[in-house]
């Protein structure tokens, strides 16, 4: 099929808001992230690539389908060209997302985010000789923000081939949150699902070495949402493979450490903050490491607790918890740094 000829006659159908609520991007060609209309390979993006066979980029869901290889191999693979390293109209042991129909939607979660993307696309790569492709986005109340249609996209192979990748994709200040690709014929392959994060570049970090407790069992500091001392949003602290049914909380500081402590480390150095004392929960006696903390920090940082706690702030947080059979009867997380945002 000629390329050139589907490259023309590509069309835009844009059904939304106001041109100056929302810019719709695309349907362009893509071979490689360098494509994108953003320069999705900096840390203020995520960019999923599925090329480590999984779809697990930060606080966003598909409603369906599955990572190509799961279920296919070889050539029948369509990826986005560049994923092995060379621009040659195929990429050899590569990897996507397919739906056998779709539609195919990827919602974002406000809560995990700290906030509903700004900026968000992928890459379709596959479907039905001559199919259409839709694309659609829609904001936090279900509202559709604009359309995109390629007619004719499809080219007549199903092996790998990839002159045919277009790429789909919406700005909104207001936030995006779902994009939504539908196929008129033929099985739904998209790669290459990209979206600016709304906490910017690193909202937190993960720093320090946890204790491992009396089963064996490393603690996992983690985090969802944006610290913020004004947004509505969630910022929440957590820490998993816990021991269960234990007595725990949640300290923090303004600057980090690394000083032997009760058998592993004080990652946050003193004085601390504490707050309130948590159980662990998870399955019922005989112990196991299925215990699990949360603390909502943006509930304490906007509750006037802690004056310290304003915009611009870098603290440092640590879980402690109960270990009986520990020589020091405690447990240790590694530890979290956030800045406090707006």
């Amino acid at each position: 099929m000629n390329f050139s000829k589907i490259a023309a006659a590509l069309t835009c159908a844009c059904l939304a808001l106001p041109a100056t609520a929302q810019t719709m991007l695309g349907p362009t060609p893509y071979l490689q992230a360098s494509d994108s209309p953003w320069n999705v390979t900096t840390p203020a993006f995520a960019l999923e690539t599925f090329e480590d066979h999984l779809l697990n980029v930060p606080g966003v869901t598909a409603s369906g389908g599955l990572v190509t290889s799961t279920q296919f191999s070889g050539s029948i693979i369509d990826s986005v060209d560049a994923d092995d390293g060379f621009v040659n109209g195929v990429c050899t042991g590569c990897d996507s997302y397919f739906l056998g129909s779709g539609p195919l939607t990827f919602t974002f979660s406000a809560a995990a985010l700290g906030g509903l993307p700004k900026k968000a696309g992928l890459v379709w790569t596959d479907g039905g000789g001559g199919c259409n492709a839709t694309f659609t986005a829609y904001d936090a109340n279900g509202v559709l923000l604009g359309t995109l249609v390629a007619p004719l996209i499809g080219d007549a192979s199903n092996t790998g081939t990839t002159a045919e990748d277009r790429f789909f994709g919406i700005e909104y200040a207001g936030g995006i949150a779902q994009i939504r690709i539908l196929n008129s014929t033929g099985g739904l392959e998209v790669d290459h699902l990209q979206y600016e994060l709304p906490c910017g570049v690193g909202p937190a970090s993960i720093y320090c070495t946890a204790k491992t407790n009396s089963l064996g069992c490393v603690p996992a500091i983690g985090y969802e949402g944006c610290p913020s001392a004004s947004s509505a949003g969630t910022f929440r602290i957590s820490c998993a493979n816990v021991l269960s049914n234990k007595a725990g909380l949640l300290f923090y500081g303004y600057a980090p450490s690394a000083a032997p402590f009760q058998g592993g480390f004080m990652c946050v150095q003193s004085p601390v903050r504490r707050t309130a004392i948590q159980t662990s929960g998870g399955n019922p006696p005989p112990d196991t490491c299925t215990g699990t903390f949360s603390f909502q920090m943006n509930a304490w940082i906007q509750s006037g607790s802690d004056p310290l706690l304003v915009s611009g702030t870098t603290a440092h947080a640590q879980y402690w918890y109960r270990d009986p059979a520990s020589p020091s009867t405690t447990g240790l997380s590694n530890a979290l740094s956030f800045t406090i945002r707006p």
